[in-house]
């Protein structure tokens, strides 16, 4: 990364001044009511992946494509290191130029959403700070390391991969509600959710539920197994796990429901869901950032058939406001805007895959309710009927 010195002279040689820069705005994330009125807004459906990068973009790469049956290709390359962990983003209190960019004479603020009171680096740094909490919290309720994220706000994936448990539904059935509780957190705080009626907030809500769940399963996954390996593991978010080219570990039987039925409802999802989210992930070694951008887009974009036009609103507004985010964050790290159109381009093709999965594991809660299966929390319940 480019120092501030180095930053700093590259500014003045750009033509900079340091009088001009304005004062930073406002951090206050709780977006203003009076600012949405769905009378006065005008819905424009266009294609919003049609952001400013370099590369071929098609119909064949639609987030909402379900017709893909294997992993898209993927364009590998260099990434931060993952075992760093790195959550920096660049200081949304000026902008950054590189020696590509031209800086605008009218303004050197980074454009603010008028619905969020929040610009492109604000809404990231959101995102990436709910990661952080969720994997403090989950250190705080699964592990025997607690305190660590009490004095060290460490905000990595918590779990020893050396010898972890091995997975079962009585584990599953509880940490499922602890997911269901970060998403309780997340929607709370989350900016535009104040705007939404009981009905929107319902829909919302299980769209982070699943990510919070489904997403965050394949992230703790890649970060305790970094590498591909002959015999791979399947990580939960309780730290328990379980083999996925067989059923020698974390497959036993159950009070409630014997291997083989587990075999039938899991093993084959389990075994597509690695192929298609996990190892692409490893593929192109994701940083932290950048997943949390990917889950953001996931919330907000892969629900927006049931959304209402409010919603698609506010939905909106915070992905425009992540891939402008995301956009300085990768000119901070890449020179090559073909690098930077490339790691864009990724993202947005693991949009499909990861709609395909929801689908699918839709299917098989619905199923397991239908058929009394495995037993499901109240509240998985209530979101199955919506």
């Amino acid at each position: 990364m480019i120092c501030r010195a180095c930053r700093f002279d590259k500014c003045v040689k750009a033509g900079m001044r340091r009088e001009c820069v304005q004062k930073r705005r406002s951090n206050k994330k709780v977006p203003k009511k009076h600012m949405l009125r769905e009378a006065e807004i005008k819905m424009e459906i266009v294609d919003d992946f049609k952001y400013e990068c370099p590369g071929d973009q098609t119909d064949d790469n639609s987030p909402l494509s379900v017709e893909k049956k294997s992993p898209p290709e993927f364009v590998p390359l260099d990434s931060p290191g993952m075992a760093e962990f790195k959550y920096d983003i660049p200081s949304t209190s000026t902008s950054i130029p590189q020696p590509e960019r031209t800086p605008s004479p009218q303004s050197t603020e980074p454009e603010t959403s008028k619905i969020l009171n929040m610009n492109g680096e604000e809404v990231l740094r959101y995102y990436v700070d709910q990661l952080k909490s969720s994997m403090d919290r989950r250190r705080m309720i699964f592990t025997d390391d607690a305190l660590l994220a009490v004095v060290e706000e460490r905000g990595d994936m918590p779990f020893d991969a050396t010898e972890p448990p091995p997975h079962s539904l009585k584990r599953q059935y509880e940490s499922q509600r602890f997911d269901n509780l970060l998403a309780f957190d997340f929607c709370k705080s989350c900016p535009g959710f104040d705007l939404m009626d009981r009905e929107e907030r319902a829909i919302f809500y299980r769209a982070c539920s699943l990510a919070y769940c489904l997403l965050d399963i394949a992230w703790i996954t890649v970060q305790a197994y970094p590498e591909e390996r002959h015999e791979p593991f399947m990580m939960y978010t309780d730290g328990s796990v379980c083999s996925i080219n067989d059923m020698s570990y974390g497959w036993e039987d159950e009070e409630d429901i014997a291997a083989h039925e587990k075999k039938k409802l899991f093993l084959g999802f389990i075994q597509r869901f690695h192929d298609a989210i996990c190892t692409p992930m490893r593929k192109i070694k994701m940083t932290p950032v950048e997943f949390a951008a990917l889950k953001a887009l996931c919330i907000w974009k892969l629900g927006y058939c049931e959304f209402t036009n409010s919603m698609r609103t506010i939905g909106k507004e915070h992905q425009n406001a992540l891939f402008s985010g995301l956009r300085v964050y990768y000119e901070d790290l890449y020179e090559s805007q073909e690098e930077i159109g490339a790691r864009f381009g990724n993202l947005v093709l693991l949009l499909g895959t990861v709609f395909e999965m929801n689908c699918l594991i839709m299917e098989t809660y619905k199923s397991a309710e239908v058929f009394r299966l495995f037993k499901l929390d109240e509240l998985s319940k209530s979101l199955l009927t919506l």
